[in-house]
């Protein structure tokens, strides 16, 4: 018997052609892969009042009217959006409505977090917040809860709004009791610190002299941007692995417990490093920082 033959038999599937699914895909693809971004449906565009023509509406406007600082910048960077209008928010107060002094001292506070820590504060339903330097409650008198510095900023999660901000401030400008205390350290030097203030009281074995060379020089070298965990150089994982990991282990291998313990007691460590066993590079260290590059971030000039 034969068979009656199916010139084009429609199987009810559809191949795709992977070129031009790239090119559909790839502008969501690189906008899933970064951390950073807000979106304009997580601010809030309360004010106190709806102003005669949104064209002429500035930061200043915005600010005097109760929108919040951080949720201010997003809408005018995004245009002054209609879709996302301005809307009159009754809980917003005049009481409740900080000053532009209050509105400065409040993004110093984050900006000292970025720099010091590499961190925005932390929300008040964290479980594990950062401890708050000394010299922001001290020194400067900011000793509200750290989330009342950035809840007052912003109402959506700080981390999306790109801490890379922080690079391009100015230091020209800036209080002499702040440039003094950011002299004495900035984030991603901490575990880099105790080979330039201790010596080991026991012999360092000749196979980590080298790292050990290493750390001092860069514990000693005026900090970079290439160094900050914010604006890290990619290329530092290649050379030397996970720096602070290897540096910890690093401590681990050359200082004795109760050195390490005068460290903690001097805050020149928050804590005992722990036993990173899968982070060995720096046995292979060499002596030459070949990391720091030409960023420093003590200059006065923006980038």
């Amino acid at each position: 018997m034969a068979l009656n033959v199916m010139a084009n038999p429609n199987f009810g599937v559809v191949d795709i052609d992977p070129i031009a699914v790239a090119q559909v895909l790839e502008a969501f693809v690189h906008r899933g892969s970064k951390l950073t971004g807000v979106s304009l449906d997580d601010i809030s565009t309360g004010v106190t009042e709806l102003p005669a023509d949104n064209a002429n509406i500035d930061l200043d406007w915005l600010l005097t009217h109760g929108m919040k600082l951080f949720d201010a910048i997003v809408w005018l960077t995004a245009g002054r959006p209609r879709s996302h209008p301005l809307v009159i928010d009754s809980s917003i107060t005049t009481t409740s409505i900080k000053s532009l002094h209050e509105i400065a001292r409040c993004v110093f506070y984050v900006y000292f977090f970025l720099l010091t820590q590499a961190r925005y504060p932390a929300s008040e339903r964290d479980d594990r917040k950062p401890a708050v330097a000394n010299f922001l409650r001290t020194i400067m008198g900011m000793d509200a809860p750290q989330h009342e510095y950035i809840e007052a900023l912003c109402t959506f999660t700080p981390s999306k709004f790109d801490p890379v901000w922080m690079r391009n401030v100015a230091f020209v400008g800036m209080g002499q009791e702040t440039l003094s205390r950011f002299g004495l350290g900035v984030a991603g030097y901490r575990l880099a610190g105790p080979f330039r203030l201790y010596e080991p009281k026991s012999p360092v074995p000749a196979n980590l002299r080298d790292a050990v060379t290493f750390a001092k020089t860069l514990a000693s070298t005026p900090p970079t941007w290439d160094i900050h965990p914010i604006t890290r150089n990619p290329e530092i994982l290649k050379k030397r692995g996970n720096l602070n990991k290897n540096l910890g282990n690093l401590i681990r291998a050359v200082y004795s417990a109760e050195e390490i313990a005068e460290m903690v007691a001097a805050k020149v460590l928050y804590a005992a490093p722990l036993d990173e066993k899968s982070h060995r590079e720096y046995l292979s260290w060499g002596p030459i920082d070949d990391i720091s590059g030409g960023t420093p971030i003590f200059r006065n000039n923006r980038v």
